[in-house]
């Protein structure tokens, strides 16, 4: 299918407003229907208004960058969204966790389809003040025994993720056969490996570091639930801006 997707409407009230002046609008357009077997949908992407024209051009231009890898970067994000979604993304949507303190944080979630579907989620965190996008070391400093307490606490996560699904492949009424067992294993390895202390979230009382193992679709249901979360009373000694 070649049929492009219509941008329809531009919400000019916030739908995700948490204070302070700073707001999160909706722009949405219709999704596509792929060989009738997806419902057609519509597609979500935040659009931030500061109240200053400079810095909603910079965090909203980097947000479209950033989450279509810079294919469309002459584009305005209304038409770059539309041609980077094709005729090929069922789902995409977002969420603002954290607007406060001069910082914005928020993910948008999307799920591509071609001869597989793929489900991903990006994550953002920008400065109200600068228009500038933020990294974790200028959030909290990373000293090494704070990585080495997340590692812990990943690897931990991963240890009873894997004996749950042994459990599983040990019941007989679990549906769970060997080569499943090994392929959804052989997943998880890769993704415990792969995992890196960059990509985070900051919520109300919270940071969470963000590691998302997303398995292929047959398999989806046995993805790992790992939990990285990190209170800002814990983390006082280690913050370098003032979150709470």
């Amino acid at each position: 299918m070649t049929k492009k997707l219509v941008l329809f409407l531009l919400l000019t009230l916030a739908l995700n407003s948490f204070g302070q002046g700073v707001r999160i609008d909706t722009l949405l357009f219709s999704g596509s229907k792929i060989q009738n077997e997806f419902p057609v949908v519509t597609l979500k992407f935040p659009i931030v208004k500061t109240g200053t024209f400079e810095i909603d051009t910079l965090i909203n231009e980097d947000i479209k960058n950033r989450f279509t890898a810079n294919e469309f970067m002459n584009l305005p994000t209304d038409l770059a969204l539309v041609k980077w979604a094709d005729d090929s993304i069922v789902y995409l949507d977002f969420e603002v966790t954290y607007n406060k303190n001069e910082l914005v944080s928020l993910n948008i979630s999307a799920e591509g389809c071609g001869a597989n579907c793929t489900m991903w989620t990006s994550y953002f965190t920008y400065s109200t003040k600068t228009g500038t996008f933020v990294a974790i070391d200028e959030i909290v400093t990373l000293t090494d025994a704070f990585r080495r307490d997340v590692i812990f606490d990943k690897d931990q996560q991963y240890d009873k993720q894997k004996k749950e699904l042994k459990d599983m492949l040990d019941d007989s009424n679990s549906g769970l056969d060997a080569q499943t067992y090994s392929w959804v294993l052989e997943n998880y390895e890769t993704c415990k490996k792969d995992f890196t202390i960059s990509e985070f979230a900051l919520y109300e009382d919270h940071l969470e570091f963000i590691h998302e193992c997303h398995l292929p679709r047959a398999i989806r249901s046995l993805s790992p639930i790992i939990t990285l979360k990190y209170n800002y009373d814990m983390l006082k000694h280690l913050l370098i801006k003032p979150l709470y």
